[in-house]
């Protein structure tokens, strides 16, 4: 098992949901640290599109974590046996031959912690509440992969990373529980419920945040376990240029 690394306190940290393996805590600890870095490093950047940013970031955490016990895989299959299973966008996986993680375990191929990264917004026409939920029947939502089994079936762990690129954490986390809140009053198969929203301890703060969730699962002729979702996301916002006197001049 990955040993327990000593996690520094950021504001915005959260004080519960924490009861997760030494291992998972390893990782979300290595990943507080790492995406503030990383926001803070790429604050003043052009905002990119979610692959590219996506290439950025696991190319960073990998440099980041040389010293770890544990690596990040972009694009990741969690079913490799067949090949066609949909991708997370990074699984963690171990150094050590295999790792159990709540009686369960996992071998040098399997990710024990995944996650998926969204953009706030999402751009594109009727995407607007992709970090939630899709537009049925294509099941795209951030959390609604998760949810269902489509991604990180066989973990209990998971992430999803928000790139920030409009408007502020207060907004998006409005935003997001109100749509959960719709959702639980027009679901009728029982998937969604009140009980799915975002928790924060401190929602203003700057640069990085942390949230958390927890979820039960349904899948297609099964119920899988509960899910707990740790939400990072990181101020990606960029910077309106100033505008000088001599620009301003009427020519």
């Amino acid at each position: 098992m990955l040993s327990e690394k000593p996690i520094n306190p950021i504001s915005g940290n959260i004080s519960f949901g924490i009861t997760a393996d030494d291992s998972i805590k390893a990782v979300i600890g290595f990943l507080r640290i790492n995406l503030l870095k990383f926001a803070s490093d790429n604050k003043n950047h052009r905002i990119l599109p979610e692959e590219s940013t996506n290439q950025l970031l696991c190319g960073f955490l990998n440099k980041e974590a040389k010293k770890e016990p544990f690596r990040f895989q972009p694009e990741f299959i969690e079913e490799i046996s067949s090949g066609r299973s949909p991708k997370v966008d990074f699984g963690t996986l171990s150094d050590e031959e295999k790792i159990v993680i709540s009686d369960r375990e996992y071998g040098e191929d399997d990710s024990f912690f995944s996650f998926e990264a969204k953009r706030l917004p999402t751009p594109g026409s009727g995407r607007e509440r992709e970090y939630v939920t899709g537009i049925a029947p294509k099941v795209s939502g951030g959390i609604e992969r998760f949810k269902k089994g489509v991604h990180g079936a066989k973990i209990k762990y998971a992430a999803i990373v928000g790139y920030v690129q409009k408007e502020t954490f207060n907004h998006w986390f409005l935003k997001i529980n109100g749509w959960i809140d719709e959702l639980a009053v027009i679901d009728s198969t029982g998937l969604w419920k009140t009980t799915d929203k975002l928790a924060c301890d401190d929602i203003n703060v700057p640069v990085f945040i942390e949230l958390f969730s927890a979820h039960n699962r349904i899948a297609t002729g099964a119920t899988l376990t509960n899910i707990e979702l740790y939400h990072f996301w990181i101020d990606l916002i960029e910077p309106v240029a100033e505008i000088s006197e001599s620009d301003m001049i009427l020519h």
